[in-house]
């Protein structure tokens, strides 16, 4: 009986210590899909697995580097040892992607010891661009220019001049040179919502045009009190006057992922936008300053567009594409209802607006001009909404193209016209040196 229980007991103590060994060692990758070193790899290939020899805690950090792999989706553990990387590949090109380094050490095993860092290398193989291209090149047809929201604004005979690249494009040399090829033609458009994407680069195929700002951050903030700001400048807030002022750049992210901060002290605590617009909307008169806005998503112009009104508001037309048509026939009235939450403003607001302001902060102008008790004052918006959709070609080439058009409730075409305010102030950029003058103007009307 002793002798069993000291075997077992042996055998328990080994059994531990084997553990402890395991455990103790720093893991490392034994094999990866595609496997190090392979310069034949498919560029159909979606995804990249990496094997590790040990249970891992289910972290990780893949270094970036300048010939990361464009992601396609979100990185996940297959199993306690298997990690896979969604990628979008091209052909004859060289990838690197790191695990772990110095300072980023999300890859360690059960016990937290950490994969010492370690690089993938591989090239995927070669092609012939001129049947990929011609494929590309029948695929490009079909969608453009059909698809293409303001084909017939600037009277362009698109399927001519497709017809008479058609030669260049198929005998491109490489997926580079038709991109070049792509952009040369998308730029007749003069459409900041037309583009091309090429291995994970975007390439715009027209720049912004110059227009006369009808704003001066730092003026603006000179003249706030209390303010709170988010750590990239992109929302500012305060009061100017006893009136509560709030600026956003850009309509980029979610209201409840904005964080600011009272100005003065880098270890003042950082609030939610929540709790700053509850403070703000104590205030009689609000300024919303939307002048730079450049726009981004239309759900966050939304959010705060809500807080505003009492009842449901329409507030512009958008025509789509019809495929039993096949013409821009779709008609559909944008609207926006009050919110159901604790953040609703009653006092009355003024928005400011001007021309470097578009995209979806046009339709947030168009939802103020909707809206009762709200002024839009300023000058007109840039003019140009398109809701761009993406089309992959075979040769790896993805089209960004515009696919609807945007018109007010009164049938007036935003693109190349923009909105005007109701209350409209023609400036100059020099109008701003030493004060505001749409400011100015909010201050008259309050306190008429």
């Amino acid at each position: 009986m002793k002798k069993t229980i000291l075997i077992l007991a042996v055998a328990f103590c080994y059994q531990i210590l084997s553990i402890a060994q395991s455990t103790n060692e720093a893991p490392k990758i034994i094999k990866t899909v595609p496997a190090m070193g392979d310069c034949d790899v498919d560029p159909e290939l979606k995804e990249i697995l990496v094997y590790f020899d040990q249970d891992m805690g289910g972290g990780m950090s893949t270094i970036n580097t300048s010939n990361m792999p464009k992601s396609n989706g979100r990185a996940r553990w297959v199993d306690n040892r298997t990690f896979s990387i969604p990628v979008q590949l091209y052909a004859n090109k060289m990838y690197a992607i790191g695990f772990n380094n110095q300072k980023y050490t999300g890859f360690r095993n059960t016990s937290g010891i950490p994969l010492n860092p370690d690089m993938l290398f591989f090239k995927t193989q070669s092609v012939n661009y001129v049947q990929l291209n011609k494929k590309a090149y029948q695929e490009l047809i079909d969608i453009f220019p059909c698809k293409y929201s303001y084909a017939t604004r600037n009277g362009i005979e698109w399927e001519s001049i497709l017809k008479e690249k058609k030669e260049e494009l198929i005998n491109a040399e490489s997926n580079v040179d038709f991109t070049i090829q792509l952009l040369s033609i998308f730029k007749m458009a003069e459409d900041p919502h037309l583009w091309v994407e090429f291995e994970g680069n975007r390439y715009n195929t027209n720049p912004l045009k110059m227009v006369s700002a009808n704003c001066n951050k730092k003026l603006i903030f000179g003249m706030l009190q209390n303010k709170k700001l988010s750590k990239d400048f992109k929302v500012i807030t305060g009061t100017i006057d006893s009136m509560a002022y709030i600026y956003f750049q850009d309509w980029n992210t979610p209201l409840d992922q904005i964080k600011l901060q009272a100005w003065g002290n880098s270890k003042n605590p950082q609030i939610s936008l929540d709790e700053v617009l509850k403070e703000l909307f104590l205030y009689p008169n609000l300024i919303i300053d939307v002048r730079e806005n450049g726009g981004g998503n239309e759900r966050n112009a939304k959010a705060i567009a809500s807080c505003l009104i009492e009842n449901e508001v329409a507030f512009e037309k958008v025509v789509g594409y019809n495929s039993e048509s096949g013409k821009f026939d779709q008609e559909h009235i944008k609207t926006i209802e009050p919110n159901n939450g604790s953040l609703h403003y009653k006092g009355k607001t003024y928005v400011l607006s001007g021309p470097s302001g578009m995209s979806s902060n046009e339709a947030f102008v168009l939802m103020m001009k909707a809206a009762p008790n709200i002024d839009v004052i300023g000058m007109s918006t840039y003019g140009s909404s398109g809701n761009p959709q993406p089309y992959t070609l075979s040769n790896g080439i993805t089209l960004y193209i515009p696919s609807w058009q945007a018109y007010t409730l009164d049938d007036e075409l935003i693109e190349g016209n923009g909105v005007k305010p109701n209350i409209e102030i023609i400036t100059k950029p020099e109008d701003f040196k030493d004060r505001d003058v749409l400011i100015e103007k909010v201050k008259e009307l309050v306190s008429n």
